[in-house]
């Protein structure tokens, strides 16, 4: 009796957290290697940013107005989460900013869509899946309203690292 209560248990809890996951909105996502890594990447970010000590990265930066990220989404009722799985991703490996094979990722401040180096960002989840994680959450404080230059990009990255990595 009691090894089919846990397992009713057990099956609910797999189901209830199915129900919840979140899948990202892909455009323009043909590869489906690229399409494979941005989702996993994704979710990857989703958990980390499910963590206390990773919202605290929002604490960190401020908006275009001084106000801190975190008071930015707390001011709209709004939890880090959901925030990040409202964005959208873009597939725009021609873009200018993906040639030469530095970057990533890459958005304008305040823009709900993240713009993905496709086949550079695939090559690196299949290396070092958990840059590719902090690099999305990267792009998600920008599309908060963070700035770059300062900070620079190695600077966001690495505080981001620090609260969310591990």
């Amino acid at each position: 009796m009691w090894r089919h209560i846990i397992l009713s248990g057990v099956l609910a809890g797999i189901l209830s957290g199915r129900a919840g996951a979140q899948t990202p909105v892909l455009l323009r996502f043909e590869d489906m290697k690229s399409r494979f890594a941005v989702s996993q990447a994704f979710k990857g970010a989703t958990t980390r940013l499910g963590r206390r000590e990773c919202q605290d990265v929002l604490s960190e930066f401020t908006d275009e107005i001084g106000r801190s990220l975190s008071a930015k989404l707390a001011a709209a009722g709004s939890t880090p989460v959901e925030v990040f799985n409202s964005l959208r991703f873009l597939d725009d490996r021609g873009a200018p900013q993906c040639r030469g094979g530095a970057r990533l990722a890459f958005t304008q401040r305040g823009s709900q869509l993240i713009r993905v180096c496709g086949q550079h960002f695939t090559e690196w989840f299949t290396r070092h899946p958990e840059t590719t994680e902090i690099i999305l959450i990267h792009e998600f404080l920008h599309t908060l309203g963070l700035a770059e230059n300062p900070p620079t990009s190695e600077a966001i990255t690495e505080r981001v690292a620090r609260r969310c990595g591990g």
